[in-house]
């Protein structure tokens, strides 16, 4: 069987009709598949690969870690020097109080984080995201989205979710003392990459300081 075949086959796909480029290797901004042609890669691995494929101080950093061990333990369990120093340094570099780094391992997984530490912090139950934004694919962050053709099929979702349009900052008055958090994108990308306007962010922010969050 081809490659193709078994990816069809043993490889749950996310749409109906895949892309389907068979990779043969990567470099800088370019994806080259196993027929020899080259693509712009426009995506950059969802941002994981922002710095280019295949970044020789990429690799070198991967290759030195991975000959002393690559994993040990999550958790803040073990003292291991690369994760401490990243830590540090980001803590200093954001200057802002926020002292110590929980690490997760995806952008879904750390809005679970905020969900859940929002609610043991502030003891409310409601959470506020904006209409049209994507933040993962769990069930908590799917309860997030507005768009009920992508969850229908996994509803009910979890309760006290409460939508407000992005960048329309006469609904910021919905944040009240119920509110546990609001959870937004700095830019909406699925929603059709729409930035904020006329100080958004900083108005939000400020709804959210009064409120106590």
């Amino acid at each position: 069987m081809s490659i193709r075949t078994l990816f069809l086959d043993h490889v749950a796909q996310t749409s109906d009709v895949p892309m389907g480029l068979e990779v043969s290797h990567a470099s800088g901004m370019y994806i080259y598949s196993t027929d020899g042609k080259k693509y712009l890669d426009f995506n950059s691995g969802i941002s994981v690969s922002s710095l280019g494929h295949c970044h020789p101080e990429v690799v070198a950093a991967i290759h030195q870690q991975s000959s002393a061990y690559l994993h040990t333990m999550v958790y803040g369990e073990h003292i291991q020097a690369p994760q401490v120093e990243y830590a540090t340094l980001l803590a200093k570099v954001l200057n802002n109080g926020l002292d110590a780094t929980y690490f997760v391992n995806c952008g879904t997984e750390a809005v679970e984080a905020a969900i859940k530490l929002a609610r043991k912090y502030t003891g409310r139950t409601e959470i506020i995201s904006c209409a049209g934004a994507y933040h993962g694919s769990t069930l908590g962050a799917e309860s997030l989205r507005s768009d009920t053709s992508y969850t229908r099929n996994f509803l009910p979702g979890i309760p006290d979710v409460r939508h407000i349009s992005f960048n329309d900052e006469t609904q910021l008055s919905r944040i009240t003392e119920r509110t546990a958090c609001i959870i937004l994108e700095p830019v909406q990308a699925e929603g059709g990459i729409i930035s904020p306007k006329d100080d958004y962010l900083k108005k939000s922010e400020n709804d959210v300081m009064r409120q106590g969050h």
